[in-house]
């Protein structure tokens, strides 16, 4: 890169050099799974602070308003394709770190771990929450709670994915 290049962000540098990512397939696939990866998260972590923040508050029967189990399936359809997303996402990391010649700093796998770690716990809350078990009514009578926990880990994330992207 031309000298005072690398003081500029990644991208505006990269603009100017001239650099253009190869458009195949596998660009194309990286960038659906990381999208998808985004809107699926959104889904969750949105309908956690709409659930505290709105309807939560109103008690948990009304929290749901009789559409229990339309928030379980999704709940459920984006806890799949967060978990499949995040594995490709993983490897992809990983598969370039390699064929860069790098490896990734053991600080990396230490914070994707607590990431995924969080991330199961906000899963299991939101489907918990959202169950129709006996043991989901005994944490709906808590709900505020959880969902507090929920919001709390879904911040941690948000954070934990900002540093580990700066390691690629």
């Amino acid at each position: 890169m031309e000298a005072g290049l690398h003081e500029l962000p990644p991208l505006i540098s990269l603009l100017l050099v001239g650099a253009v990512p190869t458009i195949d397939s596998g660009y194309v696939l990286q960038i659906a799974s990381r999208v998808l990866h985004i809107v699926t998260a959104m889904i969750l972590v949105g309908g956690i602070f709409y659930m505290r923040t709105i309807l939560a508050p109103a008690g948990a029967d009304a929290c749901f308003a009789g559409r229990r189990a339309v928030w379980a399936k999704w709940a459920g359809i984006a806890t799949a394709l967060l978990l499949a997303t995040g594995i490709y996402n993983l490897m992809q990391v990983i598969g370039q770190a390699k064929a860069d010649g790098e490896k990734l700093p053991a600080a990396y796998h230490m914070l994707f771990g607590v990431k995924f770690l969080l991330a199961l716990l906000v899963m299991f809350l939101v489907a918990i929450l959202a169950g129709k078990t006996t043991a989901a009514e005994r944490f709906r009578e808590q709900m505020q709670k959880w969902l507090n926990i929920a919001w709390l880990a879904a911040i941690m994330i948000i954070v934990i994915a900002v540093v580990l992207r700066t390691f690629h």
